[in-house]
């Protein structure tokens, strides 16, 4: 009787639990606060309704339409429980989120379509955000530590910056706290496009965050840097973007207002990081490793398997910003395809390497445009690196080993021989025609 009493009381637990997990609510353009929210029938007016109401496990659907507000994520799942989703409610159709003539602020001071602080197990699916402008926003802000965040199939545009015209980003992670991480973030398949980050990014991981995803994405037409992985700014965590992943990205009309110099794809003090498959053009720069801050090390990188091309300055670029500023150490740079950067003809050819030691650029595909410059490397802060086994593809009919030009320290050799005679770098590179 007792371990049958104990067995009911097990499965009562299982099928309540189940019954929580499995629970729905509506949010559509005829509804009202004041309903239950549990049907269609019954549905909610608001998303920030549903934002300050959903429970662990739940799945909130949201109807067709334009929903003008401002949106707070004031509950979170749970592990036990799941995560609560937030995602459209018939299929092929797109709820969107706009920010037109919305002046309600996040607790922050900034102003965003979805605004998240210290949240765990949430979950955003077939949402398009648009029309919002301020100086500093965001399409979706995540602030603080936490866990097991998706975002997914998201469209984020028209995120503008106003009469300051900056700092209006598409997806924005910051984390301060020093002891608890924001880990097992994913941002996967989502299109952003059309804003202005100005002076800081399109999609940007700040601060104390590891165990990230961030694949199958599409970045394009903004103002300054595209995809950033950031460590050892003042005011957020010293720990840095680590440990995660950024693949099959593709990132496209990325430039800088101020300097020309904004990459597609950018590490600033990060480490541990993987950046595979991957493809960038038409850009400023392509992708760029590198540590701006004082102090700040860059390390243990892998970028490989990227395709870089059409560029206007460097298709691939590493190292920190100065003696003083920075150093990227213990990478590797390998299998990647460099195709005609340099598009603005400045002279630095397909790869760059400022204050670096330690690194590994290998087996890479290079075809330089008609310059036929191979990699810039700074006199003094450059040269501990080891290159080897590239494959070269001169530019020009009839051109041969003797055409390609590469910048090491203060020399400029011509000739991929002579630069291997003089520097023991690339002994093993082959140089073949298109």
């Amino acid at each position: 009787m007792i371990i049958h009493l104990q067995l009911v009381g097990l499965f009562i637990t299982v099928l309540l639990t189940q019954t929580i997990a499995s629970k729905s609510y509506y949010v559509t353009k005829s509804g009202k606060d004041s309903n239950a929210g549990t049907s269609e029938s019954a549905s909610w007016l608001t998303i920030q309704k549903a934002a300050s109401s959903a429970t662990a496990g739940s799945t909130v659907y949201i109807g067709s339409g334009i929903y003008y507000e401002t949106v707070t994520i004031n509950v979170q799942g749970n592990a036990m429980d799941g995560s609560i989703t937030f995602t459209n409610l018939t299929p092929n159709t797109v709820p969107i989120i706009s920010g037109k003539d919305v002046k309600v602020a996040s607790a922050d001071g900034t102003k965003n379509l979805i605004f998240i602080s210290n949240k765990s197990y949430l979950r955003f699916i077939n949402l398009e955000l648009m029309n919002l402008t301020a100086t500093e926003c965001s399409g979706v802000r995540i602030l603080g530590g936490g866990t097991n965040i998706e975002l997914r199939n998201l469209h984020i545009h028209n995120i503008r910056g106003g009469s300051e015209n900056g700092g209006a980003m598409a997806i924005t992670v910051y984390n301060e706290d020093q002891k608890t991480s924001r880990r097992q973030l994913i941002i996967d398949n989502c299109t952003l496009h059309d804003c202005d980050p100005a002076w800081s990014e399109a999609l940007t991981l700040n601060g104390n965050i590891e165990l990230f995803q961030i694949t199958n994405n599409r970045v394009y037409n903004m103002n300054n840097i595209g995809i950033d992985f950031i460590g050892g700014e003042n005011g957020v965590s010293s720990l840095g973007a680590r440990s995660g992943r950024c693949a099959n990205n593709t990132v496209w009309n990325i430039h800088s207002v101020y300097d020309g110099s904004a990459a597609g794809i950018y590490v600033d003090g990060g480490s541990n990081i993987t950046i595979e498959w991957n493809e960038v053009y038409q850009s400023d720069m392509g992708i760029e490793i590198g540590a701006e801050n004082k102090g700040r090390v860059a390390a243990n990188m892998t970028v490989q398997h990227n395709y870089l091309h059409n560029n206007d300055k460097y298709g691939l670029a590493f190292g920190g910003y100065d003696s003083k500023r920075g150093e990227v150490i213990n990478s590797l740079f390998a299998d990647n395809q460099l195709v005609q950067n340099d598009v603005k003809l400045t002279g630095g050819g397909e790869i760059a390497v400022s204050n670096a030691s330690n690194n590994f650029v290998l087996r890479n595909i290079v075809k330089p445009n008609k310059q036929n410059i191979i990699f810039l490397v700074d006199q003094t802060l450059g040269l501990k690196n080891q290159f080897d086994y590239q494959v070269y593809y001169p530019y020009g009919q009839g051109v041969t080993q003797k055409n390609l030009i590469f910048s090491w320290g203060n020399n400029r050799y011509v000739g991929l021989s002579t630069f291997q005679q003089k520097t023991n770098q690339e002994m093993h590179a082959t140089v073949k025609t298109s």
